[in-house]
């Protein structure tokens, strides 16, 4: 049974590998019929399944690729042509030798798959019989149709009567061993079900695969390891190229009948890959291991920056430094191939769109050609499986609505061929998906005039809407073209769901169009979703972070320039009205106004659609590991998930799409604020209140003296603890602060830092008094917010004029 399991095995891994190109060389074959190369490497594909099926007694399967091969000899020897009606039964052939490969895989045989129309059109094709065969084929697909529809109708029947039966079934009023009873009478019954269905293929003469022996009672472990390795040998869903150690069991079956058939076609030499299969759920737990990685390395690095500043000169430190460094430069370099190994090259979706194509064209009559590009641009898996039906979406809509008739392009001035280009690319931390096609373009004023006949949009929105907005009512659910339903559109769903895939991957949807001349939609897609670049900004002491993706721009623009409109804050930015709302009123932050002469705006795109978010503070971009915010805080409106940064904080990513809607609906706090409003009118020297932090009593002394001639108001401070408790306190209204660098509990940088984080103290004077000369000193002070630097000894002068020119103020001794 093990051997048997493990023949199978290798078969399966082998055939899927061999007919996954399949599709792509029949339609390039039927572009090119005079291509013996690639005839031959087909039929040498149906040749190897052919003898391999036969050695398994896969009888199915090996009555179809027979005939198959026959079909494909004799083209290969010049005999027949390949037209358009002999490829529609060789595509149906391959379709059904996929179906029997599953059946296989699932079941472990190929009965129950009917192939005998099949088998009879490639029959008749090899006789040389192509009469009526176009039609046979359309008949056998309408068939098809409806026996799919048939069994949907009996699997939906048969699903609600098991429903039925359960309901029927008491299990909340029966004790334990009424239960355990009913058990044992269920499996019982199940067990008689598949002895009678065993007994009847028996009795009919039909092979049936022999069971093995139940484990005893004595024999558990063994049992145990049994299942694991079942397990293990099952064929996965979506079987991924094997080594070729494993490749050539099944090749040496195929052989017995002809050696040289049986090998592939240029197959390299003397090269022999090494490859394992991986769950996936590994590679996600070791992608989550990572990111705790990339994590602790970024507080490891601002940890040593700490210690480096505080311990200057120091001889452990360059030990220190190297450490740092080589754990940062390792964890990058294992962050790298991690992802590289979830990464998946987009050729695995695209290789499936030349054989779409030719069926569109030969259902639609029209005469259209597929250009790929960009095809080994690589994407992390969990995205390549999602991106497939949003292209599969685009790129019928495509055929359906944009590729005009031959007689219509003819009529343009236009090849009668129509060309659809489906091209990826790497842009920055992002991977564009371009779907470009020449065909009739879509016209503005059309998309609104049907979307008001739907009731889609009112005409107030469709007076005010631009051409670039008006296209993307394509996207809108219940939204179509179509004049009638067809199998291909129609029915208003589809594009709808390209929008919604899309933004579920965090990704953005740009289309342009121009009548007669064709449209281009792009998809706008992250590399990974694990790890992204982030935009972090802040609303008092709350920071927040935006995928850069959906980052047009950052501006910093007077508040002179916002303007109220119908209500709501608008700036003009270039040609544009852009709406403006404030993140804290939109995640209900309480903050206070300041008197700030200027604003931070974030303009956000998604899709036509452009917010400006305005925040206090932008604090910088950074790379990002996102993390889930766990089953209690999940769901929130607004926000994605979480991540950590190098200081041990959280923040919190911005769900950009629920952030538009939910901004639609926030009403606005004042943005604007005048001067009156904030601060009292100051007429008078001793209305301004100075703060000196130094923990030298002798210090604060000094610069008290320097100070107190210019009529002022002066409050001390021992450390930057105290200071900062005394500015949270709101007991003193201060206009400048004097701060020593060197102090205990809290120095004068941190304290720097920390007052910034207040809206309110923004704009605050911050100046150091310090002995300190380095430039690296000088810098640090900068980057905290310090607006002057004092070096000591100074002159009680120069400490006046400084403080005069930062506060403003005309000293009553002037």
């Amino acid at each position: 049974m093990d051997e048997f399991q493990e023949i199978l095995q290798d078969f399966l891994v082998e055939s899927f590998e061999l007919v996954e190109k399949l599709d792509e060389d029949l339609v390039e074959l039927e572009s090119r019929p005079d291509d013996l190369e690639l005839l031959n490497g087909i039929f040498r594909v149906a040749h190897t399944v052919k003898g391999a099926s036969s050695f398994l007694n896969f009888d199915t399967l090996t009555h179809l690729t027979h005939h198959m091969e026959d079909v494909l000899n004799k083209a290969r020897h010049g005999e027949l042509s390949i037209t358009p009606d002999v490829m529609d039964v060789i595509l149906e052939s391959i379709d059904l030798m996929k179906a029997l490969l599953e059946k296989i895989r699932d079941t472990s045989s190929d009965d129950g798959i009917d192939v005998a129309a099949c088998v009879a059109r490639l029959d008749k094709i090899s006789n040389g019989d192509l009469s009526g065969l176009a039609d046979a084929t359309a008949a056998q697909a309408e068939e098809d149709k409806k026996a799919e529809e048939e069994e949907a109708k009996v699997e939906e029947a048969t699903g609600t009567e098991e429903e039925t039966v359960e309901e029927e079934i008491d299990y909340d009023n029966m004790d334990p061993d009424e239960i355990e009873a009913e058990i044992e009478r269920l499996l019982a019954q199940r067990q008689a079900e598949d002895k009678a269905k065993r007994e009847a293929k028996i009795a009919a003469g039909e092979e049936v695969p022999v069971m093995p022996p139940e484990p005893s009672e004595e024999e558990p472990k063994k049992e145990e390891k049994q299942e694991k390795k079942e397990k293990k040998e099952e064929a996965p869903k979506a079987p991924t190229p094997a080594p070729v150690s494993q490749n050539k069991k099944a090749s040496q079956n195929a052989s017995a009948e002809d050696p040289k058939a049986a090998a592939p076609a240029k197959r390299a030499p003397a090269t022999v890959e090494q490859t394992i299969r991986v769950d996936v759920k590994r590679l996600d737990h070791l992608m989550n291991l990572i990111g705790e990685l990339v994590l602790a390395k970024n507080r490891l690095i601002k940890i040593n920056d700490d210690v480096e500043e505080r311990y200057e000169g120091e001889e452990f430190l360059e030990e220190l430094n190297q450490v740092v460094s080589i754990v940062s430069l390792v964890t990058t370099d294992l962050q790298i191939a991690v992802m590289k190994t979830r990464m998946l090259p987009i050729g695995k979706v695209f290789n499936k769109f030349p054989r779409m194509i030719r069926d569109l064209s030969r259902e639609l009559n029209k005469k259209i050609e597929l250009v790929i590009s960009g095809e080994d641009t690589e994407l992390d898996k969990s995205i390549v499986e999602e991106i497939g039906d949003p292209l599969v979406h685009i790129i019928r809509n495509s055929c359906d609505h944009g590729i005009e008739t031959p007689e219509e392009r003819l009529a343009k001035g236009k090849p009668e061929e129509g060309t659809i280009t489906l091209k990826a690319y790497n842009e920055g931390n992002q991977i564009v998906i371009q779907i470009d096609d020449d065909g009739k373009g879509l016209d503005p004023e059309m998309l609104k005039q049907k979307s008001l006949e739907k009731g889609i949009i009112t005409e107030k929105e469709a007076q005010q809407m631009s051409d670039k907005e008006a296209y993307t009512l394509i996207f809108k659910p219940g939204f179509s073209t179509a004049a009638a339903v067809t199998s291909v559109s129609g029915r208003g769903v589809g594009m709808d769901v390209v929008k919604t895939n899309i933004e579920k991957l965090n990704g953005i949807i740009d289309i342009d169009s121009e009548i007669d001349k064709g449209t281009s939609i792009k998809l706008k897609i992250p590399l990974t979703l694990a790890i992204i670049q982030a935009l972090l900004v802040g609303v008092q002491e709350e920071h927040y972070a935006i995928p850069l993706a959906s980052v047009l721009e950052t501006v910093r623009i007077s508040k002179d320039e916002i303007y109220t409109v119908e209500g709501r804050s608008v700036m003009r930015l270039r040609d544009d009205v852009l709406s403006l709302v404030h993140i804290g009123d939109i995640f209900e932050v309480e903050r206070i106004l300041d008197a700030s002469e200027h604003a931070y705006v974030v303009v956000l795109g998604l899709g036509t659609s452009k917010l400006g978010l305005i925040v206090d503070i932008l604090v910088g971009q950074e790379e990002i590991v996102i993390k889930s915010l766990g089953e209690y805080l999940k769901g929130i409106e607004g926000i994605a998930g979480a991540t950590i940064r190098g200081d041990g904080g959280v923040t919190l990513i911005v769900d950009v799409v629920a952030l538009m809607d939910m901004a639609k609906e926030t009403k606005s706090t004042q943005i604007t604020a005048s001067a009156e409003s904030v601060v009292t009118e100051k007429t008078k020297a001793s209305d301004y209140t100075i703060m000196i932090v130094d923990d030298s009593k002798t210090d604060r002394t000094i610069m008290r003296k320097a100070l107190e001639p210019m009529g002022v108001t002066i409050v001390e401070a021992s450390d930057g603890q105290e200071a900062l408790n005394l500015l949270k306190s709101g007991d003193h209204n201060i206009d400048a602060m004097l701060i020593d660098i060197e102090m205990p509990r809290m120095d004068g940088y941190t304290l720097a830092s920390e007052i910034k984080k207040y809206n309110r103290y923004k704009n605050l004077p911050l100046i150091a008094v310090t002995s300190r000369t380095s430039k690296s000193d000088r810098m640090r002070g900068v980057e905290s917010g310090m607006v002057e630097y004092i070096t000591k000894p100074y002159s009680s002068d120069y400490l006046a004029s400084v403080v005069q020119r930062n506060v403003n103020f005309k000293p009553e001794f002037l």
